[in-house]
């Protein structure tokens, strides 16, 4: 089976008679043997802030921010994400547009803090992601969702984005 997936969790197959054959991630620099270069993806990551972000930073550390179990809860299937990369270099508009297009391991860990009842800078989030490329190159192919080796759904976070940036834009035009 071809697949982008971690070769630690992929099974062998037992048919001896057939070459197994170990590739690095396709469409990446690779740097040597099976390591690829994830500069640009770290650097994509890093790019949408991934932490909690507060309006008041004056009260930062000085207490918790408790989160109830519901609101807790919605963010299950999404930080479990170890950033492998296996979505995103199966995306064929990662492929065409990686240097822009964010990718859907990025853009579901932008989900992923849009959603945190804790974070206060979902409208900011949002607004980052309103060119042509870093939310709207995903066209629901799915290929991130099928070879996730931890069986999470990319392509549903990236949707649930683009429903939230119809609301958002909605919401600005009436501002204006």
């Amino acid at each position: 089976m071809e697949a982008n997936t971690l070769a630690c969790l992929n099974k062998i197959d037992t048919n001896t008679s057939k070459p197994t054959k170990i590739y690095p991630l396709p469409h990446m620099y690779v740097v040597k043997d099976l390591v690829p270069d994830m500069s640009n993806f770290y650097a994509q990551y890093k790019s949408i802030e991934p932490y909690l972000k507060k309006k008041d930073e004056a009260q930062e550390g000085k207490e918790q921010y408790f989160q109830s179990v519901e609101d807790r809860q919605k963010l299950d299937g999404l930080y479990e994400c170890i950033l492998c990369a296996c979505c995103s270099t199966s995306c064929p508009s990662y492929w065409w547009n990686g240097d822009k297009y964010l990718g859907p391991a990025v853009l579901m860990q932008a989900y992923r803090w849009m959603i945190d009842s804790r974070d206060e800078f979902t409208e900011e989030r949002l607004s980052k992601l309103q060119d042509p490329f870093s939310l709207y190159r995903c066209h629901t192919i799915m290929n991130c969702t099928k070879t996730c080796p931890k069986g999470l759904n990319p392509g549903k976070a990236i949707a649930e984005i683009k429903k939230m940036m119809a609301t958002y834009k909605e919401k600005k035009a009436v501002a204006l």
